[in-house]
């Protein structure tokens, strides 16, 4: 169904006021000052706050706290994300997407996390993704190790000779999240030859990594095509992987800043929602 410019206005008015809220209440609005500034009910403002509040994972006051740190220093750094390669494994379940995908704000309904049966057939990979490069989609192993991660996985995507050709030898970064297969002592020695690894990725932070996005977009495309076997599943994984608009890429890579600053609004807290 094809939504008019009156509904898409609206929508658009209304994901403003969502945001506006949690911004004024960072600074300490009272409720009833913000439902007097915007024009809205009180029961209004406890609604976004409560819808807000229950998505994404739940994070302890240490991880906010290194969250917000490490919002504030790439925002006092101006880090340039456009020489940043974000990386990531994750599950394609035959029966939908991944159990907990991380999916863009719009790209399915209001809830950025939709759980599946975790029976369903499934198959994971790795892949990166950065301004104006993306790696080989490659398939893991069933069972994603320090060794496997540095053979299988990195090794093979063009990642370093891809990223070493746009913008010089080691002259860019890699993100990939604290899973102990991406920081064991082998991996990080293996990979401080090749690249220049982005220090202190806060853990639980799904919602600050681009890529993120991109699964949870690729699983409703998959979600629409009627697949029968792993097998095929396989194949047209890859095929919505290769047909990727750029555009759509460079938007998640250009969106860094915002994410950031979101954190820093949020004092740390999960994002979900502001996209």
């Amino acid at each position: 169904m094809i939504q008019s410019l009156e509904e898409i206005n609206e929508e658009i008015k209304e994901k403003s006021i969502r945001v506006k809220i949690i911004e004024l209440r960072s600074q300490g609005w009272t409720r009833k000052k913000i439902s007097e500034q915007l024009l809205i009910t009180i029961k209004k403002v406890r609604y976004w706050e409560k819808k807000f509040n229950t998505t994404g994972p739940l994070l302890s006051e240490r991880q906010k706290e290194k969250r917000l740190l490490f919002a504030k220093h790439h925002l006092e750094k101006n880090t340039d994300w456009q020489k940043v390669v974000f990386s990531d494994e994750t599950w394609f379940y035959l029966e939908g997407s991944c159990g907990k995908i991380w999916r863009q704000w719009g790209e399915l309904e209001d809830s950025v996390f939709e759980n599946l049966s975790k029976f369903s057939p499934k198959v994971m990979f790795f892949g990166g993704i950065a301004y104006d490069w993306i790696s080989t989609l490659i398939k893991c192993p069933k069972r994603v190790n320090a060794e496997s991660y540095r053979k299988c996985l990195v090794s093979k995507c063009g990642l370093f000779t891809g990223m070493d050709n746009l913008h010089g030898k080691k002259n860019w970064l890699l993100m990939q999240d604290g899973a102990p297969a991406h920081t064991a002592k082998t991996t990080i020695t293996y990979l401080e030859k090749k690249c220049n690894i982005l220090q202190n990725w806060p853990a639980n932070s799904p919602d600050l990594n681009p890529i993120e996005n991109l699964w949870g977009i690729m699983s409703r495309r998959l979600n629409e095509i009627d697949i029968k076997t792993v097998k095929n599943l396989e194949k047209v994984v890859r095929e919505v992987w290769k047909n990727i608009d750029w555009l759509m890429i460079e938007n998640l890579i250009n969106s860094m800043e915002r994410r950031l600053k979101l954190v820093v609004q949020l004092k740390g807290d999960c994002i979900n929602g502001y996209l």
